[in-house]
């Protein structure tokens, strides 16, 4: 299968693996890759082992305005007038009264219709874009233009914030002409298929995130003599919680529990966070560091006892999908502590492969912890419970099997795509 991927930049953004790790799965697969970045991105400082096997066909120009526009965008235009016309009048339509919506359409079309007209010359078969937002965008006007189906995976700030500069005002118009549409948890698929008529809905589908399972496997952790060793992953963002974790592990210390906290990310919180850690006095226990590859997170994970990462709905309606770090943990055979928060329960099943607290109650996290570390029983029978779930749910080669079967199975389903065609339809 010839597939076009639409993703945020190129180098892609070492914080989203997933999407590359997904790519490389479907190359080594047997499937020849597109790739069409919206931005030319920054040599990352993480640099992610996955990245380096990925071997796609052709790269389109990363910069947003390119000179092959200059050629490629007047050939779309003469090829496809009224499919152009069409296009751009629905999906500015949808954008309504929102000008960030109309500027993003416009920022992207020209990148769009020079990527409608390459892609249609090389013979690709799906259009697919990683988030909701302005990628699922220049998939949609490409997709639709050169009669290519497109389809797109809903992660989490693409379909929940509220935030006018990030609200996702096309989204229905997209949902009603994908192919498809893929969530990355069944409380995402639930919320994309609400509102829509029945045979729209039955487009919407949920498809896991996968892991490296051969890179995440199951080792138990060294003894430690400094306690229980907790780590967490995330960026330095509201949506985390991370600081009612740090406000939990001063419980824990009051309490008398012996841990070690180890934080990895960056973000724009990094700075009120160091200042919580040092007014609480923990800076002992809680050790603030930046972030890190892959193969690196895998060392971390066998590391730890548990994980924690204690979600939250930010005041902007942003929330978690299901955070990949979970499945890297439980993958490694290490219990999650975490919040009923979007998807986060149908991976951290309270009892069952983890612990499970409000939002924002660092004396209930305090406790789910405090649990753990007391109880080693416990925590191995949630590990074996959670390793077994990933292997059933969100092993890479699975998922992607799955995501390509759903794919073919229809592969025109979207309600204006046509057949691949040259003339000016």
């Amino acid at each position: 299968m010839r597939i076009a991927y639409v993703i945020p930049a190129w180098p892609p953004l070492a914080s989203q693996p997933f999407v590359v790790n997904e790519m490389v799965a479907l190359q080594e697969a047997g499937h020849l890759l597109w790739v069409v970045p919206l931005y030319a991105g920054r040599r990352a400082s993480v640099a992610h082992g996955t990245f380096a096997r990925l071997r796609p066909v052709e790269v389109l120009p990363p910069a947003l305005w390119h000179w092959s526009h200059l050629r490629l965008v007047p050939r779309a235009l003469a090829r496809w007038p009224r499919r152009v016309a069409a296009t751009l009048a629905g999906l500015h339509r949808a954008a309504g009264a929102n000008p960030f919506a109309h500027l993003r359409l416009l920022a992207v079309t020209p990148k769009a219709l020079a990527a409608a007209s390459r892609l249609a010359d090389a013979g690709v078969e799906r259009l697919h874009a990683h988030f909701a937002s302005q990628t699922a965008d220049c998939a949609a006007i490409a997709g639709q233009v050169a009669g290519i189906p497109f389809s797109f995976t809903a992660h989490a700030y693409d379909i929940y914030s509220r935030l006018l500069r990030v609200r996702n005002d096309t989204l229905a118009w997209k949902l009603r002409h994908a192919a498809q549409a893929f969530a990355v948890s069944e409380y995402a698929a639930a919320r994309l298929r609400h509102g829509l008529p029945p045979e729209a809905q039955a487009r919407v589908q949920t498809a896991y995130v996968g892991i490296p399972l051969d890179l995440f496997r199951v080792e138990p952790p060294a003894p430690a003599a400094d306690g229980v060793h907790l780590l967490c992953v995330a960026r330095y963002q509201a949506k985390k919680g991370l600081d009612t974790l740090i406000a939990s592990c001063a419980l824990l210390r009051e309490r008398g529990i012996a841990f070690v906290l180890r934080l990895h990310g960056d973000g724009p919180l990094r700075d009120t966070l160091a200042g919580q850690i040092m007014r609480l006095g923990i800076a002992g226990q809680v050790r603030l560091g930046g972030p890190i590859p892959q193969e690196e997170v895998a060392a971390a994970m066998r590391w730890c006892h548990v994980f924690v990462l204690p979600c939250r709905q930010d005041r902007t309606g942003d929330m978690d999908g299901i955070p990949t770090v979970f499945m890297e943990a439980l993958a490694t055979g290490r219990p999650v502590v975490s919040t009923p928060v979007s998807g986060v329960p149908e991976l951290v099943r309270d009892g069952e492969t983890g612990l499970l607290v409000p939002p924002d109650d660092p004396v209930a996290l305090a406790g789910a912890v405090e649990r753990l570390a007391r109880d080693e029983a416990l925590r191995a029978r949630l590990a074996s419970a959670g390793r077994a779930l990933v292997e059933r749910q969100h092993d890479q080669r699975r998922t992607v099997e799955r995501l390509l079967a759903l794919m073919q199975a229809t592969p025109a389903a979207g309600g204006d795509v046509r057949a691949r065609a040259d003339g000016r339809a």
